[in-house]
């Protein structure tokens, strides 16, 4: 606790003594309270307290970061009683913390238990999301909470080290990263990639300590030598109150990221050794009566000039690397992080990253977020992204209503690494990196991305495939003949894009159905010489889909026409009464000639041609049929679930005709069943047996036992419909160890099908 007390002792006196009550309201709930390490529990909300102190945080989170546990913990502890002592913004931190933890627990105990867990697991981090975004605090508390997790994550079994490192590195540094919280972020990267990839880690680690003293040693010189050069400047020391050199550790998840995203080895990595710059500027003098907007105007154009003088000193002591300049103070990452980089070669020999900044990009840089409690103004750009993917975070929300979908949304369009790209009129789009020409189309607005044809990048062609980096220009070419490719969901990125992408062609598919439908009706109609357009009126087309399907819509009626769910004949009867009349007719005009019934009893209605059964499915009485009009072979009737009737349904729909089963007396069909269950002995008998006790004679059986001694009985038997199969499935499943009773498709014979 003295720790904490020396961070906030510069804090108004009442919020000091806000933070004491909170202390010891949660020393005393957690009294007696140990950790996994043996530690009192007390030492975990006492060290989130101290990350959101150093974090600079207001003096409310850091009560929520003490009680942060004490509802989950503690049964006579409630949110009613936290807020009775220490206000409603305290509650409203610690509820939100409260809920996300437990969410967050309770997926990852799912996850540990089956892969339907991992839904489970998906979903609560969902709502944990959902619950952060109401107060920005939740999120940074929840941070805090995390950071000290993992640095005493050893105490926990290895299986959990692996789990919870996953998660971290998946939502919660990049949460992090998103917050500009850089200080948070390079820790929980690490902490995660020492339990993800011990092996390497190690590595990594024990190669740079090798050379640690000698590194330190060329970065000792390096400092001394530009401290001397920016104190010796005759300008330099006029604008600026303070200057603060020092060498910075490159972290080692960033340096093995590198190594594996080029494909270098550790030598080749020019930013091993780095040094970083901060400038405080002096107060700035400004005319009386200037306004506030002008004066950080003013302020923000001198930090920015005070950077661009130092990196010209800088570049005049030592020489710099062509390609390695970097300037994020112009065009500021999307996280709002501001530095100028530069990457030059020492006296030494030795490459040197130098990073130059003002105090106050470095503490927006280390704090992100929490800066606005430094600051009240800070980054305005950063602010609004922030604000941006917050808001992302409530429509996905609404958009995706499956937890998985979210999640892989979440990460992919706003936790992940972002780019920030302009518009030819200067507009900045900040987009997930690996982002295409399509995405920021997409981005700008729906009907540029279906109209896209080219894009240049800073004025050249480049390919739609074309991956932008940050600060490209992006110029989309595009024509009214334009329309969005499927190849384009091979590289497109962002959810948006690949989801408009997909509407297009489901949009294009529902089109070309109805216009498939429609082409079915009215060539019927014109075939029976009826008033096409006299029928196809929208007030008949309407009445004809209330009669016929039970809704109002024209639509629905061409789309079961196009599925084969209706007959373009059954239509024509509604629509015209005299083919109504004419086909009721029908059957009498047909009686001197009556045709004999095939086994089964198939009547094809509008057909006096002979009917038979196709062996490719082998339909049996009670099966939904529909016949087929071959050539010069009648009509071939098959069940609707066959794949060959579905073929013929997508390329011959007019040739098919709707079939049903006539009243008179079932015959018998021979059917095909397999009988599947765990070889034994006797089993083959035993199903003969059941047969026997039914008075089922089968004309053919074949006994197989395949891989995993699984034994597969083939049986084929005559019955007189599927309610006699059903009987007889239903006393073969009767057989000790009989797992399954399928019917197979049909009869293997030559010639079989239509």
């Amino acid at each position: 606790m003295s720790e904490l007390r020396a961070l906030v002792t510069t804090r108004p006196p009442a919020e000091v003594e806000g933070i004491e009550r909170a202390f010891v309201f949660a020393r005393d709930a957690h009294d007696g309270v140990t950790r996994k390490s043996g530690e009192p529990y007390i030492t975990h909300p006492v060290a989130v307290a101290v990350i959101l102190a150093r974090l600079g945080m207001d003096t409310d989170s850091i009560m929520a970061g003490l009680l942060h546990d004490t509802v989950e913990d503690v049964e006579y502890v409630t949110f009613e009683l936290i807020e009775q002592q220490f206000g409603p913004d305290v509650r409203r931190i610690v509820e939100g913390e409260t809920k996300v933890s437990k969410l967050s627990k309770q997926g990852s105990q799912a996850a540990e238990v089956s892969d339907a867990g991992r839904d489970v697991q998906a979903e609560n981090l969902r709502q944990m999301l959902i619950a952060m975004t109401g107060d920005i605090r939740i999120i940074v508390v929840k941070l805090a909470d995390r950071l000290h997790n993992m640095r005493t994550l050893g105490s926990m079994r290895p299986d959990k080290q692996q789990r919870i490192a996953r998660e971290t590195m998946d939502i919660f540094a990049p949460l992090a990263h998103r917050l500009g919280i850089g200080q948070i972020k390079w820790e929980l990267e690490d902490l995660s990639f020492r339990y993800l990839q011990p092996d390497e880690y190690e590595y990594l680690q024990s190669r740079l300590r090798t050379r640690q003293e000698e590194r330190d040693a060329l970065i000792t010189r390096a400092v001394k030598e530009l401290q001397e050069a920016l104190e010796d400047d005759l300008e330099l020391p006029e604008w600026v109150a303070d200057i603060d050199i020092a060498g910075r550790s490159k972290h080692l998840w960033s340096i093995h990221n590198k190594m594996q995203r080029e494909g270098k080895a550790l030598e080749q990595i020019f930013d091993l050794l780095a040094i970083r710059v901060m400038l405080t500027p002096r107060d700035l003098i400004v005319p009386p009566g200037t306004d506030d907007v002008r004066r950080e105007r003013a302020e923000a154009t001198r930090e920015k000039r005070i950077c661009y003088h130092t990196v010209s000193i800088v570049h005049s002591m030592w020489t710099p690397l062509p390609g390695r300049f970097k300037d994020y103070i112009a065009v500021p990452k999307p996280n709002g992080y501001q530095s100028l980089h530069t990457t030059v070669i020492s006296q030494s020999g030795q490459p040197i990253e130098v990073q130059i900044r003002s105090r106050r990009m470095h503490e927006v840089a280390e704090y992100g977020v929490a800066a606005h409690w430094m600051y009240k103004q800070g980054n305005q750009l950063a602010q609004k992204d922030r604000e941006n993917w917050i808001s992302q975070l409530r429509e996905l929300q609404n958009e995706i209503n499956d937890a998985s979908d979210y999640m892989d949304a979440v990460k992919t369009d706003i936790l992940s690494q972002r780019v920030r790209v302009f518009t030819p009129k200067g507009l900045a789009i900040s987009l997930p990196s690996g982002s295409t020409p399509v995405d920021f189309a997409y981005h700008i607005h729906t009907r540029i991305g279906e109209t896209t044809v080219g894009a240049r990048v800073n004025g050249s062609i480049v390919p739609l495939s074309y991956r932008l980096g940050n600060g490209d220009m992006v110029e989309i070419v595009t024509s009214k003949n334009g329309h969005p490719s499927k190849d384009w969901l091979n590289f497109t990125v962002t959810r948006s894009a690949r989801a408009k992408i997909r509407h297009h062609f489901r949009q294009q598919e529902r089109d070309e159905a109805l216009q498939h439908g429609h082409d079915l009706l009215e060539r019927y109609l014109r075939k029976r010489q009826l008033a096409v357009r006299q029928l196809m009126r929208t007030k008949l087309l309407e009445d004809a889909t209330s009669r016929l399907l039970g809704t109002r819509n024209p639509d629905d009626l061409y789309h079961a026409l196009h599925a084969g769910k209706l007959t373009p004949s059954a239509v024509g009867r509604v629509l015209s009464p005299r083919l109504a009349q004419e086909q009721a007719s029908a059957p009498a005009r047909r009686a001197p000639v009556p045709k004999a019934p095939e086994p089964g009893g198939v009547f094809v209605e509008g057909f006096t041609t002979n009917t038979k059964l196709s062996q490719c499915c082998n339909p049996i009485r009670g099966d939904q049929v529909m016949g087929y009009l071959t050539r010069g072979r009648g009509v071939s009737v098959h069940r609707i679930d066959c794949p060959n009737m579905i073929r013929l349904l997508k390329d011959e729909p007019e040739r098919c005709v709707a079939a049903s089963w006539d009243a008179g007396t079932p015959g018998t069909t021979l059917v095909d069943l397999d009988v599947i269950g765990p070889d034994r002995a006797g089993l083959l008998a035993d199903v003969l047996g059941v047969l026997a006790r039914e008075k089922r004679s089968p004309t053919k059986v074949e006994a197989v036992v395949g891989m995993e001694e699984v034994a597969v009985i083939h049986l084929r038997l005559p019955v007189m419909g599927n309610t006699d199969l059903e009987a007889i499935r239903r006393a073969i499943l009767t057989v000790d160890g009989v797992d399954d009773v399928v019917r197979v498709g049909g009869r293997k014979r030559n010639g079989a099908g239509s």
